[in-house]
């Protein structure tokens, strides 16, 4: 008889790899038997429901919400917990806990992709320093204004730089150009062409989701005037990314601002692995419009705000 027909000895086998947690290493040594077949075996009685595996998350609301973003929208949701906590204590929270899952999930040598946005100001303050090495930091995007401010894709690449003895770059042009043919003038640039040639190869790009409002980036930071809000109101955008705008369907928007945009939109980042960070009590619209498009890889959010999410799916 075969080892793959004895019921007994894929007990046996589980046994030792579930409960005793032996390596199939160790299995091998002690069963006389090689890994490929420990491996086929373990795969065995999982095929025939002979071995239940159970997680015992901390936090089973975190995993049940993950779980239900990832089966709606088919891409990696990582939620956390983050309490009754909102406004900046929340982003600020939510990027302490996003700076984890980072530090495993951006290798040796990989070229980051960087938007201006505060949740990933806060990012930057929260990794620290580490051994890594060959980092590449490659802004998305110049200023939106000449108000000065640190969260700026600029600013955020030079200090993730640092902590990583990186490598970055300068984005030397602004967020929003006057005309199309100031913007032409920019895009002319060499400084200016090197930065742009250099965001469709990056591995990874980190990102922020922002409302159409006076609470935007682009309009804290004065690049977005009054007139520019109402504008992409009126085409019923409700969500930004990157230098995109999208309505409620997760259409990408073409409006008048996009002709004047320099840097990246999100489909020129979609050959990287593309991780939004975004949460708030107001924000549900916005990240499901991004979430129905399918320009994001991982959404990285806070578990009230998952909660939103899907309380708008389900509604």
């Amino acid at each position: 008889m075969s080892v793959l027909d004895n019921t007994k000895y894929i007990f046996r086998v589980c046994e030792l790899y579930y409960r005793d947690g032996l390596s199939q290493k160790e299995i091998s040594a002690k069963l006389g038997i090689s890994r490929p077949q420990i491996s086929r075996i373990i795969a065995i009685a999982n095929e025939r429901n002979l071995v239940t595996v159970r997680f015992n998350y901390p936090n089973s609301f975190e995993a049940h919400y993950q779980d239900l973003i990832r089966d709606e929208y088919g891409l990696e949701a990582v939620v956390f917990d983050l309490g009754n906590s909102f406004g900046e204590t929340e982003m600020r929270l939510l990027a302490g806990k996003a700076a984890d899952y980072l530090a495993i999930e951006i290798k040796d040598g990989y070229r980051v992709g960087l938007m201006s946005s505060r949740t990933v100001k806060f990012i930057a303050d929260s990794i620290p320093v580490t051994k890594k090495h060959g980092f590449e930091y490659v802004p998305l995007c110049g200023g939106f204004s000449s108000n000065g401010t640190d969260w700026y894709a600029n600013v955020i690449a030079q200090e993730m730089a640092a902590k990583s003895n990186g490598r970055y770059y300068v984005f030397t042009a602004p967020n929003f150009a006057n005309s199309v043919e100031a913007k032409n003038a920019f895009v002319a640039e060499p400084s200016v062409r090197k930065v742009l040639d250099l965001i469709p190869t990056c591995d990874v790009s980190l990102v922020g989701i922002g409302n159409v409002d006076a609470s935007s980036t682009g309009a804290l930071a004065g690049g977005l005037t009054d007139e520019d809000l109402n504008s992409l109101r009126a085409l019923h955008a409700v969500s930004s990314i990157c230098s995109s705008y999208l309505d409620a369907d997760g259409n990408v928007l073409r409006t008048s601002l996009s002709d004047r945009m320099i840097g990246a939109s999100i489909n020129d980042i979609q050959g990287s692995k593309v991780i939004a960070i975004a949460s708030g009590r107001d924000k549900a619209e916005a990240i499901k419009a991004v979430l129905k498009a399918g320009v994001i890889d991982v959404l990285i959010t806070s578990l009230e705000t998952a909660r939103n999410i899907i309380g708008t799916v389900t509604a």
